[in-house]
């Protein structure tokens, strides 16, 4: 087993993420602007015991590592796993205005120091048409906001990873496992929507024991090929699953959804909180059902 935080803090609630409903989006989004709320809900989590917390490469990151880096307490207590990139970024700058004008559009985010480097060489590596190359430059790139953090693992983000399974990439995977250890010292891990499929497809690139974000859910939302299938899969792998889409973006309350979780063999949970009443009620539920199960 890969060790990670039993319950890890997500982000959609901070940058408007829901998948059900964009009105419920922006209302989370406008409360969490104030990065006040975000700092407020964080620490509540480490009060809870929870020192995990997920965050998307959004543009407002900038920020928000600025703010945990002025804070010692979450600054030296607060796990940090990062999932690159933030896609829908790089989908639309990357149809406006091509591959090489996005990655210097996107390092004027970055600190100076080793700015010329990178564009120097992810330069070369379009000439040569590098793209593994392309690929380790681009994570540096995305984990630039989260330097002197505490950054416990980097997921490749489901998009790519259902990607590199349907074309059967598998020097995409082991290049991406050997960079994150080697240059971050952190785990690598991937998610997807199709556990069962990819579970397989990290086996056969030699990356067993891997740490791998997918839904797991009562309803079997976004849970591919099928709900059993997939809790299935979970029970005979040897990957750590870290459960994503517990409650079914809000279509399941929590003592319904942990309950059904603590049924798998899923030990982590990620979730999202957007108030104390809905951190209390949702951490005493996993208290019962996760942590203590």
């Amino acid at each position: 087993m890969v060790d990670i935080d039993q319950v890890i803090l997500g982000d959609n609630q901070f940058f408007g993420v829901n998948h059900m409903s964009q009105d419920k989006g922006r209302a989370t989004y406008e409360q969490f602007k104030d990065l006040n709320e975000i700092r407020r809900i964080l620490k509540y989590g480490l009060s809870k015991g929870v020192n995990g917390v997920m965050f998307s490469t959004h543009p407002s990151i900038y920020e928000i590592c600025d703010m945990i880096r002025a804070d010692d307490e979450l600054k030296n207590k607060l796990n940090v796993y990062v999932n690159v990139p933030y896609i829908i970024k790089y989908v639309s700058m990357v149809t406006e205005m091509g591959m090489y004008n996005t990655i210097k559009t996107v390092l004027k985010g970055k600190s100076g120091k080793g700015k010329t480097k990178f564009v120097l060489e992810i330069g070369a590596n379009l000439l040569t048409l590098n793209h593994l190359g392309i690929l380790e430059r681009l994570i540096d790139v995305e984990l630039a906001p989260f330097h002197d953090l505490n950054i416990k693992a980097v997921f490749l983000h489901n998009a790519l990873c259902d990607l590199i399974l349907g074309y059967d990439m598998k020097e995409v995977a082991v290049t991406f496992d050997k960079y994150v250890r080697k240059r971050y010292h952190a785990i690598p891990a991937y998610g997807t929507l199709n556990f069962s499929a990819f579970s397989r497809f990290l086996d056969d690139c030699g990356l067993q024991n891997s740490l791998v974000m997918t839904a797991v859910n009562k309803k079997g939302f976004l849970m591919n090929p099928s709900r059993d299938e997939v809790v299935h899969d979970i029970a005979k792998s040897d990957h750590t699953v870290l459960a994503m889409a517990t409650l079914a973006s809000g279509r399941i309350l929590p003592e319904e959804a942990y309950s059904y979780i603590a049924e798998t063999a899923v030990k982590n949970v990620v979730v999202g909180l957007s108030s104390k009443k809905h951190a209390d009620e949702t951490f005493g539920i996993i208290q019962k059902y996760i942590l203590e199960g």
